[in-house]
C-alpha cells in the first residue's frame, strides 16, 4: 500500500476538494433515487410521472388463478386477454384478432402475430394453450366462465378451444380477467408462480405481499406502440376501507381512488384539490328472497314488498343520486335488456291491500303484520363492501315500517355476511353484482336466477320454464336473436319476483384535477384505466 502524506495548505486544500466532491455526489445520487411530491398525489422520478391508484380490495396474490386478476388487467394494465368489450356489450379483437365457432363444441381463434410478452418471448397459440390449461386446473372462475376442456395448436397463432358443453359464450367469457394470458415463465421449474408475465404496456416491477402495493413500469415492446401519456410507472395500492380511501384521495395520496363513502360526496364536491365524478355501470343492487321462508314462497307477499319501496326515493336520496331507477333487470344501455318488464312501482295501498290477501296480518294489535298468527320481522342482510349497501338496506326497512311489516338490518363483513346466507339465516339479502363481468345476454341470468346457480339454489328458487330460455340463450352466438330469448326469460324471472333488482349501481372515482385521458366503461368488472391516462404538468 502506498502512503501520500499531505502537510500544511496542501491538506486543507486536499480536505476541501474531497468535501465539496462528497456533496456534489451525494445531491447527485438523491436527484436520482428519490421521489418527490407536490401534493397532489403526482410522484415524479428523473423527471417521468408515476400515477398512484387504489384499489377496493387487499391483494394477497399476483397468481391470476386468484381473484386479483382483476387489478392486474383492468388498473394495472399488465395482462390482457384474447378478446375485449367496449361499453356497449360489444366484442372487440384484443390479442385474438378473429374467431369462429367451428362445430356445437369447437371454437377456432386466430392470435395477433408480433405480440411479445414482457420477457420477450412470443405469445403464441403454443403459449395461449400452456396458459389455457394451467387456469383451467387451477382457476375455478376460469373453468365456471369458460366451460373450457381442451386446446390444440393449428398453427403459431391459431388455437382451437374444445369446450365441455356447446356454448356460444367463449368469446364473451374470453374478455373475463380470469382468462388474462401470461407466459410460461410466470412459474418457476416446480411449477410455482412467480411474477405475472403479460403482454400489456405495463410490466410487473415489485409487489408488497403485506400491505398489497404493486407496482409496475411501462414496456417498451408494447405490441401495440408507444401510448399517449408520460406515465413510465403505476403504483397500486390496495385499501379496502372506504373512508380510508376517500381520504388518501383528499389528502393527495393517490390520483384515482374509487368506492368512497356517499356520506363523503359533498365534501369531496367542494375540495379545491379532487375532481369528484360518477359514471352509470353494468352492476345492480338486487335483493334476493328466502324462499324457505312460508311467508316469502308466496309470490305476492314478495310482489307486495317490492311495491313497498320507492325507488326513486332510494336511488335520489339514499344513494345521493349515485346510480339509476331500473328499467328491467338490466340498465338501459344494456342491448339485451327488457324494459318492457313490470319494475312494480312504488304503491304504498296496492302493497298493503296485496299483503292483507295474503293473510299477511296484524293480529294481536301491535302495529306489525303477522303470518298466521306468528310475529315475524324480516332479516335483511348486506354485506358492507358497497357502499350503497347499508344504505338501500336501512331504507327498505323504513318502507317496510310504513306498511307495517317489522324488519331489521344486518350490515356484515364478507365472510360474516356468506356464512349467513350460506346458512339460510335471513328473508332478504341484498347484494350488488357486475351484470357484464361476462358481456352476454345469458351470463347474469344464469349465474342468480338459473336453477343450478348458487344465489338460486340458496334462496330456493326454481323455474324450469326459465332454466331451458337461460339454456338455450347460453348456446346461442351474439346477436339480436339470443337477445330476444334473453328478453324472454327476463320476464318470466321478474314476474316470480324470487330477485329483484331494486337500483343500478353507480360508479364514483375521486380524480388528482391533473388527470387527463381517463374513461369509464360500463362493461367491466370494477375499473378500468386506460393506457393514456396521464397527468397534466
Amino acid at each position: 500500500m502506498t502512503r501520500v502524506r499531505m502537510k500544511g495548505t496542501r491538506l486543507i486544500a486536499a480536505l476541501m476538494m474531497t468535501a465539496v466532491l462528497a456533496l456534489v455526489l451525494a445531491m447527485l445520487v438523491g436527484c436520482a433515487s428519490t421521489s418527490s411530491s407536490d401534493g397532489s398525489g403526482e410522484a415524479k422520478r428523473g423527471g417521468d410521472k408515476v400515477l398512484t391508484l387504489c384499489f377496493p380490495s387487499t391483494v394477497t396474490s399476483l397468481d391470476v388463478s386468484s381473484n386479483d386478476a382483476t387489478m392486474l388487467k383492468e388498473v394495472a394494465g399488465v395482462l390482457e386477454t384474447l378478446v375485449n368489450t367496449d361499453s356497449d356489450f360489444n366484442l372487440l379483437p384484443s390479442l385474438a384478432t378473429s374467431w369462429e365457432r367451428t362445430g356445437d363444441n369447437t371454437w377456432v381463434f386466430h392470435l395477433r402475430e408480433g405480440v411479445k410478452f414482457h420477457d420477450g418471448t412470443d405469445m403464441d397459440a403454443a403459449a395461449v394453450k400452456w396458459c389455457f390449461d394451467r387456469a383451467a386446473a387451477n382457476n375455478k372462475s376460469f373453468a365456471k366462465y369458460t366451460s373450457y376442456a381442451s386446446s390444440e395448436v393449428q398453427d403459431d397463432h391459431t388455437l382451437e378451444i374444445t369446450t365441455s358443453i356447446p356454448t356460444g359464450e367463449l368469446p364473451a367469457a374470453l374478455t373475463n380477467v380470469s382468462t388474462s394470458i401470461i407466459a410460461p415463465t410466470s412459474v418457476n421449474a416446480a411449477g410455482e408462480f412467480v411474477q405475472p408475465v403479460g403482454t400489456g404496456y405495463f410490466q410487473y416491477k415489485d409487489f408488497d405481499v403485506s400491505t398489497g402495493e404493486f407496482k409496475c413500469v411501462t414496456f417498451d415492446g408494447y405490441w401495440g406502440g408507444a401510448q399517449d401519456s408520460s406515465i413510465v410507472e403505476r403504483d397500486v395500492k390496495c385499501i379496502s376501507d372506504s373512508s380510508t380511501r376517500s381520504l388518501a384521495a383528499q389528502n393527495g395520496e393517490v390520483d384515482i381512488a374509487t368506492d368512497v363513502p356517499f356520506t363523503d360526496l359533498q365534501t369531496l364536491k367542494d375540495a379545491k384539490n379532487v375532481e369528484v365524478t360518477s359514471y352509470e355501470t353494468a352492476r345492480t343492487y338486487f335483493y334476493s328472497y328466502n324462499l324457505h321462508k312460508a311467508y316469502l314462497a308466496d309470490a305476492n307477499v314478495r310482489k307486495a314488498l317490492i311495491y313497498a319501496l320507492n325507488k326513486e326515493d332510494i336511488v335520489n336520496n339514499a344513494l345521493q343520486g349515485v346510480g339509476s331507477v331500473p328499467n328491467g333487470i338490466f340498465m338501459d344501455a344494456v342491448q339485451w335488456n327488457n324494459a318492457s318488464v313490470d319494475t312494480y312501482e312504488y304503491n304504498v295501498d296496492l302493497a298493503k291491500q296485496m299483503l292483507d290477501e295474503a293473510g299477511f296480518k296484524d293480529t294481536d294489535g301491535d302495529g306489525y303484520r303477522d303470518w298466521n298468527g306468528e310475529s315475524v320481522t324480516i332479516d335483511i342482510v348486506t354485506g358492507s363492501r358497497r357502499p350503497g349497501n347499508a344504505l338501500i338496506a336501512q331504507a327498505t326497512q323504513g318502507y317496510f315500517d310504513q306498511i307495517g311489516v317489522k324488519a331489521k338490518v344486518n350490515v356484515l363483513d364478507g365472510t360474516a355476511y356468506s356464512q349467513k346466507i350460506d346458512n339460510g339465516d335471513f328473508d332478504m339479502a341484498l347484494d350488488s353484482a357486475a351484470t357484464g363481468y361476462i358481456p352476454s345476454a345469458a351470463y347474469y341470468l344464469y349465474q342468480n336466477y338459473y336453477s343450478g346457480s348458487s344465489n338460486a339454489q340458496k334462496i330456493g328458487y326454481s323455474n324450469p320454464e326459465l332454466d331451458e330460455l337461460v339454456a338455450q340463450c347460453r348456446n346461442m352466438e351474439a346477436g339480436e336473436a339470443k337477445n330476444e330469448v334473453s328478453r324472454q326469460a327476463q320476464a318470466i324471472a321478474q314476474n316470480d319476483a324470487a330477485i329483484y333488482t331494486v337500483a343500478h349501481y353507480g360508479a364514483v372515482f375521486v380524480l388528482n384535477p391533473k388527470i387527463e385521458g381517463f374513461s369509464y366503461s360500463a362493461a367491466v368488472h370494477d375499473f378500468i384505466v386506460p393506457y393514456t391516462t396521464d397527468l397534466a404538468d
